[in-house]
């Protein structure tokens, strides 16, 4: 394992699991954040480890970022990661990529949903004080690994050394080294004019096949192909981020939970920039006519050992 591996989040770089829970909290206005903060991280830390120990087999983590409005309120005295920025709207005819509130956010991952939800509910007590919660997701595995529209999702996530180098902040200073830049964005299906398309068009959209998962190849893959917009490149190269997505909701509505974590946040807005926007040709994300996002956000996911200084406090 890489030194900076070891410095990072576990949850940032491992796997999704079968649960997940999704927290985003905004700062409350007239509380004492900075003074708070430090209390409720070092109670972050025991709830992880209390709850763990319940079922150590479900492999439950805890983990926490924060958006550009948030750290210089929260952490007055440490420097602001230098990629940090509030997430830019984006539009581009009728498709929309919001930009939504959001000054805190927490991912509780495990294999039992009964354990991410004792711990959300924990944690929001911690955050009381100066937090309000305003949205509480819960995803879940579905299938195998499918999302809501019957695709495999998560196919191209990098691996070992690989997504290391990805994922986790090595060009900033010492006190943000393995640290992340995540991206969420909540969508909403539109189911039923998804499944008026045939598997073929379903297939072209996507750009792999349904049933077995395979990429199509570039003979019969469409310039508009979600996996073709979606894929950032220099000079040829492939630039890799880490999806943890999971869908979530019911019969009624449903969608995914795009959780993307990179070593800089130009990889995804590049990303998302290709998927909204048509080019000369008018092609776009093919994917956007079926799908359509509801929340935007950017936080910065410091390091474990950033988290630790405040477990004594």
């Amino acid at each position: 394992m890489s030194e900076l591996a070891v410095l990072a989040q576990p949850g940032v770089l491992s796997n999704p699991t079968s649960h997940v829970e999704y927290l985003t909290f905004c700062l409350k206005a007239d509380s004492d954040c900075a003074d708070d903060i430090g209390d409720a991280l070092g109670d972050l830390g025991g709830i992880e480890k209390s709850i763990n120990q319940k079922d150590l087999d479900a492999n439950l983590s805890v983990s926490i970022g924060f958006s550009a409005h948030a750290w210089p309120i929260l952490f007055p005295t440490q420097p602001v990661p230098m990629e940090l920025h509030t997430f830019p709207e984006m539009r581009n005819g009728d498709r929309l990529f919001p930009s939504t509130a959001g000054d805190i956010f927490v991912m509780i991952k495990s294999e039992r949903m009964d354990l991410n939800f004792q711990a959300a509910k924990y944690i929001r007590g911690a955050f009381l004080e100066f937090a309000e919660l305003t949205e509480d997701i819960q995803g879940y595995k579905y299938l195998d690994n499918r999302d809501m529209i019957d695709f495999v999702d998560g196919t191209e996530n990098p691996k070992g050394d690989e997504r290391t180098e990805a994922v986790l902040v090595n060009n900033d200073i010492e006190l943000h080294q393995g640290g992340s830049y995540l991206h969420v964005q909540r969508y909403v299906d539109r189911q039923g004019l998804w499944d008026q398309q045939t598997t073929i068009y379903q297939e072209q959209v996507v750009g792999r096949t349904k049933m077995d998962n395979i990429e199509l190849s570039d003979d019969v893959k469409p310039a508009w192909a979600h996996n073709a917009k979606s894929k950032v490149e220099i000079d040829g190269e492939e630039i890799k981020m880490l999806r943890q997505n999971r869908p979530y909701g019911n019969a009624m509505e449903h969608g995914t939970m795009f959780v993307g974590f990179a070593a800089t946040p130009s990889v995804i807005e590049t990303s998302m920039g290709q998927m909204i926007t048509a080019d000369e040709n008018g092609h776009y994300d093919r994917l956007l006519d079926f799908v359509e996002a509801k929340t935007g956000c950017l936080f910065f996911m410091p390091s474990q050992a950033f988290l630790d200084q405040f477990d004594d406090e």
